[in-house]
């Protein structure tokens, strides 16, 4: 009887520690020190768009989503799209679905309603400037070119696409973004669009662009199991062959383990566990004296003084994205 006791004792402490383990990071984890936080903070409410103030109050100081909102909506044209350069590394501030899926991300993290006027308005704008020939969204139009931008937003006068643009991009992630404001849609338009980014990547190879990967991880993780799970099985491969396992290349553009892993809940980190785990440490160790982060692409020898605002920018928008990140695994000391 005192040995089924003693038994019983002991497999309810290792299984108390077993649920304290799984709910806590691991104790011989790197964290973020809860000054290098401050100086986070601190670089992006001195440096960053105020649109990224704005999504940092909201994320981390219980700020408003409508203070979020009304920084987004200053983006907002009269034909109800976006601003291109919202993405910093065009220029252009004329409508674009690039613009409009930068933007429908943002209100589809931020849980934002479809009764909404800036989401009705940009819907309507992307259905009026939809390719239904071809069943896709362009990134760009010609006249982007007419401002500053990194080389592969150039549309090219031949094909009228820019590099980026694919059967996929812009045109998954907008798939993705819509799922949440199907009722702003024609009958049958969101299953349209979302089955030919499905069927494009079921009969794709196993290696593929960044921003096709991109759109297609947007679509994925808002999509129910029913609809995703041969996907997420597809881009597992894909992920496999393409995300740089070696720390010493994380300095480099390419595809890093936390690139399209943004927390545990992602149906990627299983796969990619301790890989997530070694970028988590390095993103902390690779903090800026500054508070920010640093930038792993330039487009400086095209436009160097039209770089230097996009570099500031964009080193706004990656500070945010690692501290959320960060604090989605648990790995802020504060």
């Amino acid at each position: 009887m005192a040995t089924r006791y003693l038994l019983c004792c002991v497999l309810q402490t290792v299984w108390l520690c077993c649920i304290a383990e799984c709910g806590t990071p691991d104790k011989h984890s790197t964290m973020l020190s809860g000054a290098a936080f401050v100086g986070a903070e601190t670089f992006i409410y001195k440096t960053a768009r105020p649109l990224e103030r704005a999504l940092f109050a909201f994320y981390f100081r219980n700020g408003s989503r409508d203070a979020v909102i009304a920084e987004l909506a200053k983006f907002q044209n009269n034909d109800g799209g976006f601003a291109s350069c919202l993405e910093s590394d065009t220029r252009w501030c004329g409508s674009s679905p690039l613009g409009a899926m930068k933007a429908l991300g943002i209100f589809t993290d931020l849980g934002v309603p479809p009764s909404e006027p800036h989401v009705k308005s940009v819907v309507r704008y992307l259905l009026a400037n939809f390719d239904d020939k071809h069943s896709i969204w362009h990134a760009l139009p010609k006249e982007a070119n007419t401002s500053p931008h990194a080389s592969w937003w150039e549309v090219r006068e031949e094909t009228g696409k820019c590099e980026v643009e694919s059967p996929l991009f812009p045109t998954a992630a907008l798939a993705g973004y819509l799922q949440n404001y199907a009722v702003l849609l024609p009958p049958g338009f969101l299953k349209r669009i979302t089955d030919s980014s499905l069927n494009y990547l079921a009969a794709s190879p196993t290696r593929m662009q960044m921003p096709d990967i991109e759109s297609l991880i947007e679509l994925v993780r808002l999509l129910p199991p029913s609809q995703s799970t041969d996907a997420v099985r597809k881009l597992n491969r894909v992920l496999a062959i393409t995300v740089v396992q070696d720390p010493k290349e994380w300095n480099s553009y390419n595809v890093k383990p936390l690139t399209f892993v943004h927390s545990p809940q992602s149906p990627f980190y299983p796969e990619m566990e301790n890989a997530v785990g070694a970028n988590l440490d390095y993103t902390i160790s690779t903090q800026k004296s500054d508070g920010g982060w640093g930038l792993t692409w330039s487009w400086e020898d095209r436009n160097p003084a039209a770089w230097k605002v996009a570099q500031q920018e964009w080193r706004g928008v990656v500070s945010l994205e690692n501290l959320r990140t960060l604090q989605a695994f648990r790995r802020i000391a504060h």
